[in-house]
């Protein structure tokens, strides 16, 4: 398997669990504690193997 398809697996596992979280953290009216930092850094992951799937080229 790709390393691409790899990273584009564990980014949107983690980036749908912080969404889920969130919502449950709003309707709770709890705090959300993640770090904004550790979010842009698994986006910008994310955008790169999706590129890379697209393109063909491995960026991993």
């Amino acid at each position: 398997m790709n390393v691409n398809y790899l990273v584009l697996i564990f980014t949107s596992l983690y980036l749908g669990g912080t969404f889920l979280y969130y919502k449950y953290a709003k309707k709770k009216g709890m705090e959300f504690r993640y770090k904004p930092f550790y979010l842009l850094a698994v986006a910008i992951l994310f955008v790169l193997s999706i590129y890379g799937i697209i393109t063909g080229k491995q960026f991993f």
